[in-house]
């Protein structure tokens, strides 16, 4: 299902927001960022657009972490591929017809690792009418940055930021990028290069697809950085109670059981650091840290994050996720504890 106005070209898939995923999540980031305050909730909490307020700066589709935003003349994973490989390219709303606010951390790094290097112009960014705050500026320098955080930590050459100036108009630009745009998508038909019932953003398949272009480059060992569009999970064996929520509640399928659900697997690739996993765990059992393993990436592995024993449970005959060789289960342990006077005989009762 998709919400399509009739006055201006964006477009909202509500099922893939964060907010339908999960009532609790307060992922605002697309409302933050709308620098014509177009974007709001409805009474049901489900992302809504005001069209007589939005100026299509597009910035809202590069800040949304699961692509709930679109317009149809652009799509940004398309917009990577059709660039190719090994070349010294220029980013630029004169060139190539596109505003640099639609583009992901995910979308830079995707160009810096299928490319000799990239130039970003963004020279005509703070005199534009879709800069209204600075908030689009804001938003391309900062993914710029984390993309280069990444490209650095794999040696790769940086993004460069070019604030030279240049004629060619705005509204000249636009036009031609939405007739390029569709042009490409007709004849190349990248569009049929991704799973329509994938979870998985199509940015984050093209991140993949990038790494592995490039494997063979790349240094081994870990990433030691943080990122907003990932991280990678860890579960502490003490608490957690396989109860099973972070994986029914997991937006893009990261959480997965193993066939006989003593394990819970983990695909780092698959992770977009929505945080839904810790909302949900009632044990309180999620961390994060720093590390990323550019093979485990490449090629999404999983990994195991905790490997239950299961015993069964002496009082109910349940079987139970067994710690530390204990032969109650901890709900019956709880009834135990807290009603165990009831079972008191009258002879054994001080008076």
């Amino acid at each position: 299902m998709s919400l399509l106005s009739p006055v201006n070209s964006i477009r909202i898939e509500p099922l893939r927001c964060l907010r339908i995923e999960h009532f609790h999540n307060e992922c605002s980031k697309c409302i933050d960022l709308c620098p014509s305050d177009a974007i709001g909730l409805s009474t049901s909490r489900r992302i809504s657009l005001n069209s007589t307020k939005c100026i299509e700066c597009m910035a809202c589709i590069g800040t949304c972490p699961t692509e709930t935003l679109l317009y149809p003349d652009f799509d940004p994973s398309v917009f990577v591929l059709q660039t190719g490989i090994k070349k010294d390219f220029m980013l630029s709303c004169k060139n190539n017809n596109i505003c640099l606010s639609a583009l992901n951390s995910e979308n830079f790094i995707s160009l810096g690792l299928r490319h000799h290097s990239v130039s970003c112009d963004m020279s005509l960014c703070h005199e534009c009418n879709m800069n209204l705050d600075g908030k689009a500026v804001l938003a391309i320098n900062e993914h710029i940055n984390e993309a280069n955080r990444f490209l650095q930590a794999v040696e790769k050459q940086h993004i460069v930021i070019n604030k030279e100036q240049n004629k060619l108009s705005r509204r000249e630009a636009l036009f031609s990028f939405a007739k390029d745009v569709n042009t490409l998508r007709n004849e190349e038909s990248f569009d049929q290069l991704f799973d329509p019932k994938e979870t998985l953003p199509r940015s984050r398949a093209v991140f993949q697809n990038s790494i592995k272009l490039v494997i063979e480059e790349l240094p081994e060992g870990k990433i030691k950085e943080n990122f907003s569009f990932m991280s990678h999970k860890k579960i502490d064996f003490a608490s957690c109670d396989n109860c099973g929520e972070c994986i029914q509640f997991c937006p893009t399928n990261a959480l997965i059981y193993s066939s006989d659900k003593t394990k819970i697997l983990f695909q780092p690739l698959r992770c977009i650091a929505c945080d839904i996993c810790d909302d949900v765990c009632k044990q309180k059992s999620f961390s994060s840290d720093n590390e990323l393993d550019i093979v485990t990436l490449a090629f999404n592995r999983a990994e195991v994050l905790i490997d239950h024993h299961f015993a069964v449970c002496s009082e109910c005959r349940v079987s139970f996720p067994q710690k530390a060789g204990e032969t109650i289960c901890k709900r019956c342990e709880s009834f135990v504890r807290n009603n165990n006077n009831l079972f008191t005989l009258a002879r054994d009762v001080k008076l």
